[in-house]
Parts: C-alpha cells; sequence; structure tokens
C-alpha cells in the first residue's frame, strides 16, 4: 500500500514539475487598494489546488462529526426510550394489579423519561379517570396536546375526559375540531350528535346526524334516528311556535310515513288545540294505514278525557264498519263500551271476538269485568283466570319490542333502550286465532 502511495506522490510531483517548467510566468494578485503581490502562476495553481483539498477535507469531516453525533444521538433516546418502556411496563402492571398510586409514579415517571413516547401517558390518563381523577387526566392530555397538536387520539382522549368531568361544552369544541381535521370522522359525529342530544340542541343533532348519513351511505338506522330527532325538535317547537312545530310533524309523516309517533302527537295537539276532527281524521287515517292499535288508544283516551264519548262511539263504529273482520278494532270497541257503563253492548262484541277463535288477556280481563258488572261471579272468576291484571282502568301496557321495557303510557321513544317506534300492546297485537273446536277453556299462558 506505501509503494502504491509513495508512486502516486512521485508522479504527481514529476507532473508538477513539468507543469511549473511550461509555466515559469507570474500573477500579480491584488490583495487590497495599492497593495499587489507577484507569485508564479504555479504557486498561484498549487495553493488553490490545496485550498480545494482542504475544503474537501473539511466537508468529509463535518459531515463524519455529524454522523457520529446522530449516532450518539439515537443511542441516547433508543435508551431513553428502553428505560421509558421498562417504566411502563412497570406501571401497566401496578395498573392491572390494582396498586394505582404505583402505576401513577411509574408511568408519570416514563412520561417524563421520554416524552415523545406517547403510550405512558395514555395509560396514565386511563388510571386517573378510573381514580375518579378527571381533571387531572384533562391537564395531562392538554400539555400533550401541547406538545403533538396533530395527535388525533390526543384530542379523542380529551373528548372521554371531559365528557367524564360532566363538561360537554368543552367535549364538543374538542369534536369540532377533530372534525376540522378529518371531516370523515364518523365517531366524532357520532359523539358529538349524542352531546347535542343531551343538551337538547336538536337542530344542531339534526346537522350532526345528516353528515353522519352522508359518510354512512344513508343507513337505515341512522335515517330513523334522523327522523327522531326532528321529532323531538317538533315536539319542543310546539312548546313555542305551535304552527311550526306542527309544519314539522307533517314534514316527518311525509318524509318517513312509518314514523308513528309525528301522526299520533299530531293528531293529539289538533285535539288537544281545539281542532277535534282534524285530530281524529290523523288519528284514525293512522290506523288505517298502518292497523296499530296505538292510534285506538290514542283516540279512546284523548276523546275521553275531552268528554266526547259519543264521537269516539260513532268514530269506532264507522271504522268497524269499515273493517269488520278487525279483531282488535272490536276489541277496542267493546272496552270502551264497557268505559262508559254500557255493559250489555260491550259483552255482545267482546263475545262476538271470543266466539271467532280468538284469545287474548286483555278479551278476558275485559269480559271477566262485564261478567262482574252484569253479576256473572262464576263466569268473571274463570275469565279473569285466563286474563291478566289490568292496570289504570282497563288500558293495556305498552311494552318495548326491543328491550322489554313496560311503561303505563305510549311513549314514541324507549324510555330505557331509546328504540323509536318501539312501543306496542302485546296483548292486542300478539291477539292468536285458534279454532274454536280445539281452543281450551283455559290456557295457563294468558
Amino acid at each position: 500500500m506505501s509503494r502504491i502511495a509513495t508512486g502516486l506522490l512521485l508522479i504527481i510531483a514529476i507532473a508538477f514539475s513539468f507543469f511549473a517548467y511550461l509555466n515559469q510566468e507570474t500573477a500579480t494578485l491584488k490583495l487590497w487598494k495599492g497593495q499587489e503581490v507577484v507569485l508564479p502562476v504555479v504557486l498561484v495553481v498549487l495553493a488553490a489546488m490545496l485550498l480545494g483539498a482542504a475544503v474537501v477535507l473539511l466537508i468529509f469531516a463535518l459531515r463524519g462529526i455529524r454522523k457520529t453525533y446522530n449516532q450518539i444521538q439515537e443511542g441516547m433516546v433508543r435508551k431513553r426510550r428502553m428505560k421509558a418502556e421498562d417504566l411502563y411496563n412497570k406501571g401497566v402492571d401496578a395498573h392491572l394489579s390494582g396498586k394505582m398510586p404505583n402505576a401513577v409514579k411509574h408511568l408519570k415517571d416514563a412520561v417524563s423519561k421520554d416524552p415523545g413516547y406517547l403510550l405512558p401517558l395514555f395509560r396514565l390518563g386511563t388510571v386517573y379517570m378510573e381514580m375518579g381523577e378527571a381533571q387531572k387526566a384533562i391537564e395531562l392530555h392538554r400539555k400533550a396536546l401541547d406538545a403533538h397538536p396533530d395527535n388525533l387520539r390526543i384530542l379523542l382522549y380529551l373528548v372521554d375526559d371531559y365528557l367524564a368531568a360532566k363538561q360537554p361544552d368543552q367535549a364538543a369544541e374538542v369534536l369540532e375540531k377533530i372534525i376540522a381535521r378529518d371531516s370523515s370522522n364518523q365517531a366524532a359525529y357520532a359523539a358529538l350528535r349524542e352531546i347535542q342530544e343531551e343538551k337538547g340542541d336538536w337542530k344542531g343533532a339534526i346537522e350532526s346526524q345528516n353528515r353522519l348519513i352522508k359518510l354512512s351511505g344513508k343507513d337505515p338506522e341512522e335515517v330513523r334516528k334522523l327522523a327522531g330527532m326532528r321529532y323531538e325538535w317538533a315536539v319542543e317547537l310546539l312548546k313555542t311556535d305551535r304552527d311550526r312545530g306542527i309544519k314539522l310533524l307533517k314534514e316527518i309523516i311525509r318524509d318517513d310515513p312509518d314514523f308513528l309517533a309525528a301522526g299520533v302527537t299530531l293528531g293529539e295537539v289538533h285535539i288537544k288545540g281545539g281542532r277535534t276532527e282534524e285530530g281524529i281524521r290523523v288519528l284514525s287515517d293512522g290506523y288505517r294505514k298502518h292497523r296499530n292499535p296505538v292510534f285506538l288508544q290514542v283516540l279512546e283516551d284523548n276523546l275521553i278525557r275531552s268528554e266526547n264519548p259519543s264521537r269516539l262511539v260513532k268514530l269506532f263504529g264507522k271504522l268497524l264498519a269499515d273493517f269488520p273482520d278487525d279483531a282488535l278494532l272490536s276489541l277496542f270497541f267493546g272496552k270502551i263500551y264497557l268505559r262508559l257503563e254500557m255493559i250489555d253492548e260491550s259483552y255482545q262484541i267482546l263475545k262476538k271476538v271470543e266466539s271467532r277463535g280468538y284469545e287474548s288477556p286483555l278479551l278476558f280481563a275485559l269480559l271477566g269485568e262485564a261478567n262482574v258488572r252484569r253479576d256473572r261471579s262464576d263466569e268473571a272468576i274463570e275469565d279473569f283466570r285466563r286474563s291478566i291484571n289490568l292496570s289504570d282502568g282497563m288500558s293495556p301496557r305498552f311494552t318495548c319490542g326491543n328491550c322489554g321495557h313496560v311503561s303505563e303510557k305510549w311513549h314514541a321513544k324507549c324510555q330505557s333502550c331509546g328504540n323509536w317506534n318501539s312501543y306496542a300492546l302485546p296483548g292486542l297485537s300478539e291477539t292468536g286465532r285458534r279454532p274454536p273446536a280445539v281452543r281450551p277453556q283455559y290456557d295457563a299462558r294468558g
């Protein structure tokens, strides 16, 4: 190797000597005003070559120093990360073991050791939440957000923190930031909608739900939720702007004819507002279209409450003329007669329903009550044995078809699971028909 280097240097020296022999001229270099230096051309060339070589060597030296510095820094980062990971694992173990103070200590040390390592920070926030210290979790995640402003996960944790701390307005602000950065984030829209629902901000909830429906491809469940929110807004409007509320209810019926709550409420609003015939038309049309006994129950309750029983009897008579084979309608008609103390008429209608082979707990309860008022105690006892206990006179209880929640009154939305249009009258809607020849005298299932 040394011989090769020596040979190369010798060749360079010979070449340079030959170059110097051919270029014996001098060059004048001006250094400053009035100051000049005369040097051989070959010396100027040699100086330039040496300067260039020095610059090249300096660049390589600086790159080497930078590489070495980066390697040292990376080594230090790796060591910090390893130490932080060790502390994080200890914190997780303590958390899972229920040793919250130890978990907090280890996780805080991990965060301090390596602020860029976010897993300990997220776990520490979870520990604070489980300890019921939501405010500490908020402070922790807000500091983390200052250091990592583009991290959406920290924003999502902040939403949970604010909700746990009963600060929905702040949670909504954070969700708006998430949506501003990611306009396709369905989870953010859903969470914002829930907050707006809780606050009764139906206009805002409807806007959020419309965006969510566009993103979800008009999912039927989301569309039904939108109808529910529009209904809630209409109910609120009825308190302050009746005409606007009625208009919105009509729009809901037009857009979603199967959303029964809008029709039921619209009919009730008209009756209570003095427009009885319009309310009766809406409710009776609702029954004609959907054949849902809820419309019958609402008609019965409102007209009896408004002391208009004759109109109720006339209405049900007309409906029964239009639907003579409707056992549910006959059942309600018999119940109305019974409530109006028209015992014989009630008994005749109810017995006719029974003779056609229908069974229903409510049917037997009504027959039992009719027999009591007819002083037929033995028959009444037999009917009651096949029946159920009545509540609120002879009004059946409404049961949610989704969760089974029972309510004395009909509601548009289940008071337990939140489903819309889920309340039904099990004793009526599940009326089963059997041939009279095989129908037992008593069914223990009621």
